[in-house]
């Protein structure tokens, strides 16, 4: 009983991190990204690199592969998706488009990383074997790695809360998801906070990646879409646009997957899908959805 617990609440912990970035971005640009996951190999790729070549310890390689990703998001969204917002008449419009645009996106993460991989042929899986020995908890032996991962990916939730709830600059962002043309009224620059929006989930994204390299040893180029669609599960039975949602999916879908996994791993993502279509036929806009 106590292995489910705990396991399940890290596992939970990990996937209400993932997709309260991507549910954020979601609900302020209306831009669903399908690459999310996919930046968050590019977190686990970084870490993985500066560990293994230089020997960083994995959590202060987070102050590297999050900052890093941010910048390379407000550049992808500068490039490509303020043109898509620009140029797209409906939201109905901009979510095709930009749909397509993130599918694109995520081959393109996907193949450079495979190409890296073939001069570092070390990085071909991105764990980083770190903290792997074992204490007691509750009588359950548990690795290390998985406990630290947790709490931090607890930590980064609840300062994104204190971020959106306690400061102007997350002011800014609520206006602009709840109301944007109110928020462009009232002299919000709604391009500007569509940018970082964009840019802090796949920061997000990659502190997650990240923090799962300490526990996935074999985490590769192609990992991505699996924890995207972990993440539009999570966002499916939290709300688009709830905080709270996000964290309460992701908690319940990581007791769900640890159960599943448990009994039969194969069945776990079987199960992923099925929480979606169950809450899609019973509750379309969530447990928390406005």
């Amino acid at each position: 009983m106590w292995d489910i617990i705990l396991r399940g609440a890290i596992n939970g912990a990990m996937f209400a991190l993932i997709a309260v970035g991507l549910n954020l971005q979601y609900g302020v640009t209306r831009i669903l990204n399908i690459a999310h996951g996919d930046f968050l190999m590019l977190g686990a790729f970084i870490t993985a690199f500066v560990f293994k070549f230089h020997g960083v310890n994995p959590l202060v390689s987070l102050a590297i592969s999050g900052p890093t990703v941010f910048v390379l998001g407000v550049l992808i969204y500068g490039i490509v998706f303020r043109r898509l917002v620009r140029l797209s008449r409906s939201v109905e419009e901009l979510e095709f488009k930009s749909l397509l645009a993130c599918f694109s996106l995520m081959f393109i993460i996907q193949n450079v990383i495979v190409i890296v991989t073939k001069y570092y042929p070390q990085l071909q899986y991105v764990g980083t074997t770190y903290l792997n020995e074992t204490i007691f908890i509750m009588g359950e032996r548990l690795e290390l790695n998985r406990i630290v991962a947790a709490v931090v990916a607890i930590i980064i939730s609840v300062l994104l809360y204190i971020l959106l709830r306690s400061t102007r600059a997350g002011l800014a962002v609520r206006a602009t998801a709840q109301e944007p043309t109110g928020a462009q009224v009232v002299g919000i620059n709604i391009s500007r906070v569509h940018m970082i929006s964009f840019g802090l989930s796949v920061l997000l994204s990659a502190l997650a990646g990240s923090l799962l390299s300490m526990i996935y040893p074999n985490l590769n180029a192609v990992t991505g879409p699996h924890y995207t669609f972990i993440a539009l599960a999570v966002i499916v039975i939290g709300g688009t646009g709830s905080f709270i949602g996000s964290l309460l999916g992701g908690f319940l879908m990581g007791y769900a997957y640890y159960v599943t996994t448990k009994t039969e791993a194969l069945l776990a993502m079987p199960v992923v899908y099925a929480f979606l279509i169950i809450m899609l036929l019973i509750k379309p806009k969530g447990l928390f959805g406005r």
